[in-house]
C-alpha cells in the first residue's frame, strides 16, 4: 500500500490496511520514513519510501511552515518542489518493494508507485480519498480560484463541463511532464492519460474510500469503481487512540467546546486562524479546544486560558463527538471524523480539495463554508451563531451521523481488494 500526503492521506490507508490483515493478508505500508512508528505501532509492516519530509525540508532550503505557506500560495510549488524532485528517488526505494507483491493499493499522488507497478507487471489498484480527483463532468467539483466556474458547469452539464474539466487537466501538463520523462527512460510505452487524473487508474478500476453522501459512481468514473464509505484511523501514534488526561479534565470540567483544527498541513501556517477562532467562542460565551500541532504549540501558548485548552493532537473520533461545533479547514479526513461524529461545522477551506469537500458538506445541510479571506471574530461568530440556533442542521447533523455509522469503508475496501486481486506477478524485469 502506497500513499504520499499527509495524515489525512495515511490514516484511510492504515485502516484498510488493517482490515487486510484481519483477513490474513501480509501488508506492506509504503510512504514517507516519519510515518514508520505509528505504521508498525499500528501493527504493520512498514517501507520508508523517499521523500521524507526532512528532504524535502532539505531540498528547498524551507522548513515546515514555510513550505507550507509556499504549497498554499504558489499553485505549482507542490507538484513541480516537493514531488518531482524526488520521483526518481521514490521509484527506485519503490521498485524494490512492489517487485515481491502480489497487489499494489495506491493513492492519488503515489505516482512512482504506479510505475514500479507496470515495470514490475504487477496490478494495482487506485485509492481516490475525495471525489474531486475524479474530475467527472457529471458532478463536477468545486475549483479553488473559479468558484464562479465551477457553479456554472454544474448548471450547464457534463457537455459542456467535459471539455472545460480536460482544459483544466492539460493546464497540469507541464507539472506532470517528469513522470513521462521517466516512462521513457524504464522502456514503458507512452501514454496520453493524465498521471494525476484517469492514469492513476488501471484495468482494475478504483476504490472511491469516502460515503457517497459526497458524491456516488458518476458515468465517466472509470471502470469498475465502488464508493465504500469513509476509512478512519486516528490514532496520535499508532497505539489505540485515548485521550490525553488533561483534555479529558477539560472537557468534563464545562460545557462542550468549540473545537478548532486545521488538520496536519495547514496547522503549520494558520495566520490568525486560532485567534479569530478563540475570540469568537468568546463572543458566543462558549469554550474553546485547539489542535495546534507538536511544532507549532509554543507560538499559540499565550491563547491558552481557563476557557481555552490546547492540545498538539486528539483522536477526532473520541474528541468531536463531545464538541458544540466543529471548525476546520475542510480536508477530507478531517470531514469524515466531524460528519460522523454528527456535529455542526464551519468549514474554512484553504488549499486543493479543501473547498470542494466544504461545499459538499454544505449541500449535505449541516456546515457553513467561509473562505479564509473572510475569516474574522465578527464573522465566524455570525456562521457559529447560525449554526448553534439552526435546529434543521442539528437534526441533518444527526441523520448523517446514523447513516455514516452504517458504513465501514475500510472493510468494504478490503473486501474489494480481495476480490479484485488478481494472481502474484511473475517477478520484476532487472
Amino acid at each position: 500500500m502506497a500513499t504520499v500526503g499527509s495524515l489525512g492521506d495515511l490514516h484511510p490507508f492504515i485502516a484498510v490496511g488493517l482490515a487486510l490483515r484481519a483477513r490474513g493478508v501480509d501488508v506492506v505500508m509504503a510512504c514517507a520514513a516519519e510515518y514508520q512508528a505509528k505504521v508498525e505501532r499500528a501493527g504493520l509492516s512498514f517501507r520508508a519510501v523517499r521523500p521524507s519530509f526532512d528532504d524535502m525540508q532539505r531540498m528547498t532550503g524551507m522548513d515546515r511552515a514555510e513550505m507550507t505557506q509556499a504549497v498554499l500560495t504558489r499553485r505549482d510549488f507542490l507538484l513541480r518542489r516537493l514531488i518531482m524532485p524526488h520521483l526518481v528517488a521514490s521509484y527506485d526505494d519503490l521498485l524494490a518493494i512492489v517487485g515481491d507483491a502480489d497487489l499494489l493499493v495506491t493513492s492519488s499522488l503515489s505516482f512512482a508507485a504506479r510505475l514500479a507497478a507496470e515495470r514490475c507487471h504487477v496490478p494495482w489498484i487506485g485509492v481516490v480519498l475525495q471525489p474531486l480527483l475524479f474530475l467527472s463532468a457529471f458532478d463536477p467539483p468545486q475549483i479553488p480560484e473559479v468558484e464562479w466556474l465551477s457553479r456554472g458547469l454544474r448548471r450547464m452539464g457534463p457537455r459542456v463541463a467535459g471539455p472545460v474539466l480536460r482544459l483544466g487537466k492539460h493546464l497540469l501538463d507541464s507539472q506532470l511532464r517528469p513522470v513521462h520523462a521517466l516512462r521513457a527512460a524504464i522502456g514503458l510505452p507512452a501514454t496520453t492519460q493524465n498521471p494525476l487524473f484517469e492514469g492513476q487508474f488501471s484495468g482494475l478500476g478504483a476504490i472511491g474510500l469516502y460515503s457517497a453522501l459526497l458524491g456516488d459512481v458518476q458515468p465517466d468514473y472509470p471502470r469498475p469503481t465502488a464508493v465504500v464509505g469513509f476509512a478512519t484511523f486516528d490514532s496520535g501514534d499508532g497505539a489505540p487512540a485515548r485521550l490525553e488526561p488533561p483534555l479529558e479534565k477539560f472537557l468534563a470540567s464545562g460545557a462542550p467546546p468549540l473545537v478548532c483544527t486545521l488538520g496536519s498541513l495547514i496547522v503549520h501556517s494558520p495566520g490568525a486562524f486560532y485567534r479569530h477562532s478563540v475570540a469568537a467562542a468568546r463572543k458566543l460565551g462558549m469554550r474553546a479546544l485547539l489542535l495546534v500541532g507538536e511544532q507549532d504549540a509554543a507560538q499559540h501558548a499565550d491563547l491558552a486560558a481557563a476557557d481555552v485548552h490546547l492540545s498538539a493532537y486528539a483522536p477526532h473520533s473520541l474528541l468531536f463527538p463531545r464538541a458544540a461545533a466543529i471548525v476546520h479547514q475542510g480536508g477530507i479526513g478531517t470531514l469524515a471524523q466531524a460528519l460522523s461524529a454528527g456535529r455542526p461545522q464551519l468549514v474554512v477551506p484553504f488549499y486543493a480539495d479543501q473547498l470542494d469537500n466544504a461545499i459538499r458538506a454544505r449541500r449535505l445541510g449541516l456546515a457553513r463554508v467561509l473562505r479564509p479571506r473572510d475569516f474574522g471574530t465578527e464573522s465566524a461568530a455570525r456562521e457559529l451563531a447560525l449554526l448553534r440556533n439552526a435546529p434543521d442542521i442539528q437534526q441533518r447533523a444527526t441523520e448523517v451521523r446514523s447513516r455514516l455509522a452504517a458504513e465501514n469503508g475500510a472493510d468494504a475496501a478490503a473486501r474489494l481488494i480481495m476480490e479484485r486481486a488478481v494472481g502474484r506477478a511473475n517477478g520484476c524485469p532487472a
